[in-house]
């Protein structure tokens, strides 16, 4: 027998975050001796005042008395004006009396203690001064007054009896009548404050004059933080005692501000954070102008180390810090930490410290149900929290900031007052409250953000402290019901509407605590367990909550879709035959009685619902029960004689079985024992020998043996056993063969083709029993507890491990080579090495030598998944050289190491996440000839939906013994591409100025296609859709001519289905677009009239397709114009003939009667004039230029442009001509070519109403020089032009 040792942890989840470093400019304002108070909660018409020492005041007021004078005739005038009426000495009996020992200073020196008889509090009248600060600011100044402060409000326990008068007067009065507020910069981050609606409680008045104390048993506390420092607790004894003397007489010396437990010094200090965290959850200083405010910013915080540093604790340091607590009057305990393990030691003392505080203590952070199992989510048991789940502590849940439970927390799904434990325990967790981001203090000053039920409980532990400063309890009972009744399963605890409750409200309020099932008295076997054909008598037993029950009726009847058949109702009404008091609990005098049908399946969960009723309530109260029915033959207790169990019956065993010495039990195999957390102990012999195709299996089989010990299962001489859903903290024995599947383990010897799969708590590997190594055994999928915990890898051999944490190596040797290696799931050394914890992964200084580790599972162990090759590729060894998946067929090979039943096939399938079931991989399935390995197919179509890192799933197999293999799902990976594959025959070609893209059908690998969206970007990353419209899939190709030659631009594209959503991308195709010969402005390749037209369309303001810009720009001066058209008309013409864009000769032109003449030395082969005037203005050419083609266009509605040129080569001598017939028109740009397509430049003759540069100009698109000549009709152009100046649309550019 061992015993199981119980560590606490500190409950709390910490979210990755730096800290915030805290301001510490105004440290002089914490630190002032009226800052050790907060400004807000003090009576309204009290001020305290001290008076100097050596003052001349003289008031005698042992009670409180009627002021009539202080003897100072400045001290009495300020007085009048305060209209102080009253005053009473603070301290009359023992202000003055002798000190006997010095108090220590903040430097640690003996200070001289001053007489405390000159201590007064006066009642001043309301109505003559606006606020207290203003009363205590007046006194403050006077000269005599060494001090003066607010008579600040504190809390004390409420003595039992009615509610007070107190609490009626504070609720009803309006919430809000003097807002308090906080400045604190942090208070934004605390959005559990307005949850739990403190703000709310905040505003209502105190009721006592003691402030609560909240003792932090946790990590410490920072008591120097400056957002903690003036509500840390004080014991008053030691802080004006000696140095190193026990002042209090309490066995501490010099606990100042608290004790700690682990470092037996009054030092308070937090080296962890946790504590100091939780300690301004609940009560960090309000109103300070720095960080956060607590829950209670009035209440005191008592730190009392407990858990040390690196959050870890035990049960006899958390008794001392309870029992100090208590001793130093703590009002309330909060424990932000818990144990899986019970002790009867701790519950104890805190059921002493329940008399005289209130308890509150979290849940815990592991997702686990308090009161069922949960095998699915690897929960084997029930899983109750301690402290939190006694039923005087008040346990808390954490909640997110949507009002849920999170999915870590632990829970509670009886609810907060029903239990399944039964009489003696009642465990519950009873409040829900936040626990996530929670914004709080943590040391150094600064601030941090946690996540955990540890957040929840001083949130809790604050908000109650300030609860009963505003309202009157006279038992906790009333307290843990409000706080009940005030706390929702979506937003929980609202602590103002606990407060708000009143005894009025307070109606009956039952609920069902248990019930106690009685098997004995009528027909079955008085074992407390329901039975088929049994009779059962149900005795509820009822918990009131609030007001007293009278005339109470119980009944019972099927929930919701119950088979009726499955139960037959004896009695199903009964009389309580009692009245329930507040708080009061009690059983039911009369039973329910029913009849479980003969048939009734073992296992069967039976669904009924208990009702109760009493008088002043209207409903029923309600409360679900679920019956598990056993049928089979029961066997437990001691055997004394040979005994056989047989296949073909049912085994329950209810009780621990112990075979005496000289008895042998036998187990057939095929043979199935159900245990229900119980147990063999084997004096005499037990014979388990099952067959590999008819193994025998035990379930629910526990080592556990109460009071926090565990036993050790010794299977001696068992083989082909399976043991599931157990509890099996050492296992010892001669085993071969055995299957340990989903158990919560500890402590493992070795054994002989043994399979451990999906096991928990996994922690120690020990040889000592001098039992054999492991030997070709499978470890697969399981988890090791604590995380940290090592498995002695050098007592394997010949296995296979793997999903299986934390090998260790610790042999004392430099190296260590096994001669029997084993297999680590992979046969790339750097991918095991990973897994094996030696010197290269920082544990210790020896290295595990894996030079000749096995490259495939050891064939004579049981069968488990060596690798998964798809299409052709090892999917975890050679991943990096797997092609992603595509549509299309692909094969999928699953390799055993052992033959495997062929009659069996196993289930492959694939997903993106868990259970990485979501694609099945069935098509086509077969076994090779040797039986070791299993294909089937898997098709992909754009309809697969499985685009990403998929994981393989393999489970089902079993080998040619019968051994069914672990599932595999953690080694194998597959990329899938689905939609990029559907574009293998997507196709770019460059073009001259343009890009044709291509691609093939895929409408068909949809059902819902709808149509393609193009996309293009460059090395930019300038992603813009190309296609305005969706393109359809008529024509599968797409032309794009906005591009510039010599850019590589990349394409893709997305299938959009009629959902309107874009499916995955295409594969990526990168395109550079040509460029042409100068003057093939639509990159045919040939210079001809197409490209006269392209170029005047262009210079026209229009939009032709394509066009390349280079090209047509012939004379190369980055503009296109009539320029470049004679250009191109000439190297038509004249092939090897250049073009130049330098100005040969000087031409003018003036407008005459509205006519444009233009005289020039040299013969004009092209004109174009850009005219300002209205559009459909009558613009026509003179009968000069009849033989040149014309062109003309409206750029805008007062832009219009004319062209006019000879595709033969015709000109206008040298001489003056007239060309146009503009009217009223203004000429904002005139360009002139010769026939060699030079430029002649033209200059405005005396009578020209040409406008260069203006208004109108400065009013049209396009491009222009600071002269006024037009550049190009696009601003888009810009980035082909040099650098300059421009008018671009109006507004001056610097490029």
């Amino acid at each position: 027998m061992k015993l199981h040792r119980i560590f606490t942890f500190a409950l709390t989840v910490l979210i990755t975050m730096p800290a915030v470093a805290q301001d510490r400019n105004n440290e002089d304002e914490v630190v002032k001796v009226d800052a050790r108070f907060s400004t807000y909660n003090y009576r309204e018409g009290e001020v305290i005042v001290k008076f100097k020492d050596q003052s001349a005041v003289q008031i005698k007021a042992p009670r409180r008395t009627k002021f009539r004078s202080s003897s100072v005739n400045s001290i009495d005038a300020t007085l009048r004006e305060l209209g102080v009426s009253e005053v009473e000495e603070l301290m009359p009996l023992s202000g003055n009396q002798p000190v006997k020992r010095l108090a220590r200073g903040f430097n640690g020196q003996p200070v001289a203690a001053p007489a405390m008889n000159r201590l007064y509090l006066m009642h001043y009248d309301k109505a003559k001064v606006r606020s207290t600060e203003e009363a205590v600011a007046r006194l403050a100044q006077l000269a005599d007054v060494e001090y003066a402060e607010p008579n600040r409000i504190v809390y004390a326990l409420g003595c039992a009896g009615a509610q007070s008068k107190a609490l009626d007067e504070a609720q009803s009065q309006t919430v809000g009548s003097k807002l308090i507020t906080y400045n604190d910069p942090l208070v934004v981050h605390q959005w559990g404050l307005h949850t739990m609606s403190l703000p709310k409680l905040w505003q209502q008045p105190l009721i006592t004059q003691k402030r609560p104390i909240i003792a932090i048993l946790d990590t410490g506390v920072d008591i120097e933080h400056p957002d903690l420092k003036t509500n840390i607790w004080t014991n008053a004894k030691e802080a004006d005692g000696a140095e190193d003397y026990d002042d209090d007489g309490n066995g501490f010396k010099d606990d100042v501000h608290g004790w700690d437990f682990v470092n037996q010094t009054g030092r308070i200090g937090d080296w962890n954070g946790h504590g100091t965290h939780c300690a301004g959850l609940a009560a960090a200083v309000g109103g300070n102008g720095i960080g956060i405010v607590g829950a209670n910013p009035d209440a005191l915080i008592m730190p009392v180390t407990v858990m040390q540093s690196d959050g870890t604790g035990d049960v006899a340091t958390i008794i001392k810090g309870i029992d100090y607590a208590v001793a130093n009057g703590a009002d309330i305990i909060s424990m932000s930490f818990g144990s899986y393990g019970e002790s009867k030691a701790e519950e104890q003392a805190l059921g002493r410290a329940y008399q005289k505080a209130i308890l509150v203590a979290a849940a815990g952070n592991d997702g686990n149900c308090m009161n069922h199992k949960h095998p699915g989510k690897g929960q084997l048991f029930p899983m109750p929290m301690y402290p939190a789940s006694y039923t005087f502590v008040l346990g808390v849940q954490a909640m997110n900031i949507h009002g849920f439970i999170t999915s870590w927390s632990n829970y509670d799904d009886d609810g907060p007052t029903y239990s399944a434990w039964g009489e003696d325990k009642l465990y519950n967790y009873e409040l829900l409250a936040p626990g996530v981001e929670m914004m709080s203090t943590y040391p150094g000053g600064n601030y941090k953000r946690l996540n955990g039920t540890s957040m929840a409980t001083p949130m809790v532990a604050g908000a109650v402290s300030r609860l009963v400063q505003t309202k009157e309890y006279p038992n906790k009972e009333y307290l843990f019901g409000d706080l009940i009744n005030a706390c929702s399963s979506v937003g929980g605890l609202d602590i103002y509407k606990a407060f708000s409750i009143k005894n009025e409200d307070r109606k009956p309020d039952l609920s069902f605590v248990t019930y106690e099932m009685d098997d004995s008295t009528n027909v079955g076997d008085g074992d407390g367990r329901p039975d088929a054909g049994e009779i059962i008598d149900i005795y509820p037993i009822v918990r009131n909550a609030w007001g007293k029950a009278k005339n109470i009726k119980l009944s019972i009847e099927f929930d919701e879709n119950e088979d009726p058949q499955i139960v037959e109702f004896i009695k199903k009404d009964a009389d309580f035959g009692s009245e329930l008091s507040a708080y009061g609990k009690g059983k039911s005098v009369e039973p329910l009685r029913i009849k479980i049908n003969d048939n009734c399946a073992d296992n069967r969960h039976i669904r009924l619902v208990l009702k109760a009723t009493c008088d002043g309530v209207e409903g029923e109260f309600t409360q679900k029960i679920t019956l598990i029915v056993e049928n089979g033959v029961e066997i437990g207790g001691i055997i004394k004689e040979d005994m056989t169990l047989y296949p073909d019956v049912h085994y329950i065993v209810t009780k621990n079985v112990a075979v005496q010495k000289g008895a042998t039990l036998t187990i057939k195999p095929g043979t199935k024992l159900e245990f229900k957390n119980t147990y063999f102990a084997d004096a005499g012999l037990i014979s388990a020998v099952g067959k590999p195709d008819s193994l025998i299996v035990f379930e629910g089989y526990t080592t556990y043996l109460g009071n926090g010990y565990d036993g050790t299962a010794n299977f001696r001489d068992f083989s082909y056993v399976e043991i599931r859903n157990s509890h099996l903290q050492a296992v010892i024995g001669d085993l071969n063969n055995i299957i340990f599947n989903n158990n919560d383990m500890g402590q493992l010897c070795g054994f002989y083709r043994c399979n451990y799969y999906n096991n928990y708590g996994l922690n120690r590997v020990n040889t000592n029993y001098g039992y054999r190594p492991f030997d070709r055994c499978n470890i697969v999928n399981n988890k090791s507890w604590p995380d940290d915990a090592k498995l002695q890898i050098a007592t394997f051999r010949f296995c296979n491990m793997w999903n299986t944490p934390n090998f260790a190596f610790s042999e004392n040797l430099s190296s260590f080579e096994p001669d029997k290696p084993n297999y680590f799931g992979s046969a790339t050394e750097s991918t095991v090495r990973k897994g094996i914890f030696d010197i290269h992964n920082n544990c210790g200084t020896l290295e595990y030598d894996l030079s000749n580790m096995l490259t495939r599972p050891n064939p004579e162990a049981h069968g488990v998944v060596w690798k998964v090759v798809v299409d052709g590729y090892d999917a975890q060894d050679e991943f990096d050289m797997l092609p992603p998946l595509g549509v299309g067929k692909h094969k999928f090979e699953v390799y055993f190491n052992r033959p495997m039943r062929t009659s069996v096939t196993p289930m492959v399938s694939m997903g993106v996440r868990m259970p990485y079931t979501q694609t099945p991989i069935a098509e086509e399935g077969t076994w090779s000839a040797d039986s070791t390995v299993y294909t089937a197919y898997l098709t992909i179509t754009g309809k697969t939906g499985a685009d990403g890192l998929n994981r393989i799933y393999v489970e089902g197999a079993k080998d040619d013994e019968g051994f069914e293999i672990p599932y595999e799902n953690s080694r194998f990976n597959v990329n899938v591409q689905a939609a990029g594959s559907l574009s293998t025959g997507f196709i770019g070609e460059a073009g001259l100025g343009k890009v044709t893209l291509s691609w093939n059908d895929v409408q068909n690998s949809f059902d819902d296609f709808l149509g393609y969206n193009l996309y293009r970007y460059t090395d930019k990353g300038d992603t813009v859709k190309v296609n305005r419209q969706l393109l359809d899939n008529e024509t599968l190709e797409y032309v794009d001519y906005d591009v510039v030659p010599g850019t590589t631009y990349c394409y893709q594209y997305k299938v959009i289905t009629t959902d309107l959503k874009e499916a995955d991308p295409s594969n990526v195709v990168a395109v550079t677009p040509m460029t042409s010969t100068l003057g093939d402005a639509n990159g045919s390749g040939n210079v001809d009239v197409a490209d006269v037209i392209a170029t005047v369309n262009y210079a026209s303001g229009q939009t032709p397709k394509p066009f390349i810009f280079e090209a047509a720009d012939i004379n190369k001066d980055m503009q296109i114009d009539i320029l470049d058209v004679v250009g191109i008309i000439r190297t038509i013409l004249t092939p090897e003939a250049g073009v130049n864009s330098l100005a040969m000769a000087t031409a003018t032109y003036t407008v005459e009667n509205g006519i444009v003449y233009v005289e020039s030395p040299v013969a004009i082969a092209g004109v174009q004039i850009q005219l300002a005037t209205e559009k459909g203005s009558l613009i026509t050419a003179t009968d000069e230029m009849d033989d040149f083609e014309q062109t003309s266009s409206w750029l805008s509605d007062n832009d219009y442009i004319y062209l006019a040129y000879s595709m033969s080569g015709k000109t206008l001598p040298a001489g003056k001509h007239a060309v146009l017939n503009i009217g009223n028109a203004k000429i904002m740009d005139i360009r002139l070519s010769d026939a060699a397509g030079t430029n002649v430049e033209a200059k405005a003759g005396q009578t020209t109403n040409i406008t260069r540069l203006g208004a109108d100009v400065m009013n049209v698109p396009g491009i222009y020089t600071l002269t006024g000549v037009k550049v190009s009709g696009r601003s888009s152009d810009l980035n082909r032009l040099p650098a300059g100046v421009y008018i671009v649309d109006g507004r001056k550019v610097v490029k």
